[in-house]
């Protein structure tokens, strides 16, 4: 089970250090409950529905837009798009979405040497942008300056262990690897702000 793995060195395709930059981009991620993927008997057809429903047309599309203007410091427009997903994505997943936003930006925006994060923090505190998890999570990224392989990996990881935590390890990192080789790149290096 996914949720009971004990290193990083039990993963597959060389995904531990996409696992550790899970960990380093949120710390609770185990804990936040599911997000917009709820797993079902079978993790597999589960994992391919919500790939094809949810995470390639909205979620993909979206971590990697955020990761570019994070980078770039562009608040108006990281806030924009984080307003965009709520009028993307359906009820239950916007709930999931921004009730682990919500925590991650509340616990996680108070990184030395950053700007951007707690401005981040302090909008989704105030109510003027919404706070999903994809936009809190890439900024987060971004600081620590993760190519958009690693991003987008860890965020299926913490999807995945959130949504289905008894879902098997070799699958899920069957899954994810499917998921980020079109990116590309395999550098996985993670780097203080």
């Amino acid at each position: 089970m996914i949720s009971e793995l004990e290193h990083p060195d039990e993963l597959r395709h060389g995904l531990g250090p996409i696992w550790a930059a899970t960990r380093v981009a949120n710390p609770d991620f185990a804990a936040t409950g599911p997000v917009t993927f709820h797993g079902g008997a079978v993790f597999t057809i589960a994992a391919d529905a919500w790939k094809q429903a949810v995470f390639s047309p909205v979620l993909l599309p979206g971590l990697r837009a955020a990761l570019s203007h994070a980078r770039r410091g562009e608040f108006r427009e990281l806030c924009d798009l984080d307003r965009h997903l709520s009028a993307t994505l359906d009820r239950a997943a916007l709930e999931g979405s921004t009730g682990a936003g919500h925590r991650l930006a509340l616990h996680g925006c108070d990184l030395r040497g950053d700007r951007m994060l707690p401005r981040l923090g302090e909008a989704v505190r105030s109510g003027s942008t919404p706070g999903h998890l994809a936009v809190i999570f890439a900024a987060r990224c971004a600081t620590f300056s993760l190519p958009d392989r690693t991003t987008v990996g860890a965020y299926l990881f913490q999807e995945i262990c959130a949504g289905s935590p008894i879902a098997p390890v070799v699958e899920v990192c069957d899954f994810v690897a499917a998921c980020i080789e079109p990116l590309g790149g395999a550098a996985f290096e993670l780097r203080a702000a």
